[in-house]
């Protein structure tokens, strides 16, 4: 698992969308879909939470790295 592909990993895990991330790295959304493909490959996971569990056991995310407060709700 390449450094990059473990930092959108996190950032995964931290909830965010493939659009979030994107923004916050300075890469095309595309980009971060084909990052999220490998990911899931690589980790033999099913589908994004998947991902995130089995980084997270196999030491690829580490608990203190994900922010596990309640996201906050806007206005409507």
């Amino acid at each position: 698992m390449t450094p990059r592909r473990i930092e959108i990993l996190v950032l995964a895990a931290n909830g965010n969308t493939n659009a979030d991330i994107a923004r916050q790295l300075w890469l095309s959304e595309e980009t971060v879909k084909t990052h999220m493909r490998k990911i899931h490959e690589v980790l033999g996971a099913r589908d994004r939470s998947n991902a995130v569990a089995l980084g997270i056991i196999r030491g690829f995310v580490r608990p203190d790295q994900i922010d596990l407060r309640p996201a906050k709700r806007h206005a409507a």
